[in-house]
């Protein structure tokens, strides 16, 4: 017998770990709260042992509609050192299995709940991947640890709150960081001067939104046209305000201090998705007007993409952190 089933030839190995339920009625996880790794060795986690394992990427899709746990078994592996990187979330009975061994997921002789998992895939944002699943599983197992209800004894509220607070930290200095134009998270020094840099950018772009404001305002074009140059302005001012607290987390060494500011963000970025969405309407009312002066012209086609780009991004970070505050705020922190 093979040491990963009989369908291994078939396998798609290799596809990157990403923290989102499949398209197989987000059944199949990619990723496990269980797995970590300790320097060069990887480790299964399940039942509070501590197994090596060698572990592979396998593309959900390869396991067909699975609607039970049960037609998952032809492809447990027989090897207890192979890993799959994939969980079954059993609707039937609300548990988590491990697809390669067949064994219900536990974590301090507790089981993970299905339900839980689920919600923690709706907080781990795609840019959160690595290879082997390494962030993925990390992120799930901080989600039942901190924010999760079955494992909310195993922490006290001052190591919950460091955690979360690092995390926040970590999404709000990240979203900064690509905001800002760039492609990665450098060092700590390097993201600092990223995120200044980019809110120079911004001081420039109100000053330009100004002087295009005043422009538009002594000729005969419509008073929509400076509204809408206004709006970006506004836009340009909030982002700048978000990297200022950004900022603000980073440099606090108060862990009260991130948890405190979460209802605040949340509140900036759902004023910016308001915002932005006034500036769609704005825009698209007068170009069906055919009344945007061509000096504007210039100045959307320079700024609608980063635009769209920025709401994608504040439309993460509402539904991150409002999960926080939420969880949060039931645990009383």
């Amino acid at each position: 017998m093979s040491a990963i089933g009989p369908g291994a030839s078939r396998m798609k190995l290799g596809t990157p770990i990403v923290g989102e339920p499949t398209a197989t009625s987000q059944k199949l996880v990619k990723g496990c709260p269980c797995y970590k790794e300790f320097g060069v060795e990887k480790v299964c986690l399940n039942n509070d042992d501590v197994l090596p394992v060698n572990s592979i990427s396998i593309d959900p899709g390869f396991f067909g509609q699975a609607e039970s746990i049960q037609e998952l078994i032809p492809f447990r592996s027989d090897k207890p050192e192979m890993c799959y990187l994939l969980i079954y979330l059993d609707d039937s009975t609300g548990n988590t299995f491990c697809v390669s061994q067949g064994q219900e997921i536990r974590i301090n002789r507790k089981v993970v709940a299905a339900n839980e998992i689920k919600a923690a895939l709706h907080f781990v944002i795609a840019s959160e991947q690595s290879s082997d699943g390494i962030v993925c599983s990390s992120c799930l197992y901080k989600y039942l640890m901190t924010l999760g209800e079955t494992f909310e004894d195993l922490l006290s509220e001052g190591e919950r709150a460091e955690i979360i607070s690092g995390y926040v930290k970590n999404v709000t200095t990240e979203m900064a960081i690509y905001l800002s134009g760039a492609s990665r998270m450098g060092t700590d020094t390097e993201n600092l001067e990223i995120i200044n840099s980019r809110i120079s950018e911004l001081v420039r772009l109100r000053s330009e939104c100004a002087a295009l404001s005043q422009a538009l305002s002594e000729t005969t074009h419509p008073i929509d046209s400076v509204n809408l140059v206004e709006s970006y302005r506004l836009l340009f001012r909030l982002e700048a305000v978000f990297l200022f607290q950004v900022i603000t987390l980073r440099e606090s060494a108060d862990q009260n201090i991130s948890i405190g500011l979460i209802r605040f963000m949340v509140e900036l970025a759902e004023r910016v998705m308001h915002l932005i969405d006034e500036i769609r309407d704005s825009t698209i009312n007068l170009r069906n007007a055919e009344s945007i002066p061509q000096e504007l012209e210039d100045f959307l086609s320079k700024h609608s993409e980063i635009r769209k780009s920025t709401e994608t991004r504040f439309t993460d970070l509402i539904r991150l952190l409002a999960q926080i505050e939420t969880r949060t705020s039931q645990k009383g922190l």
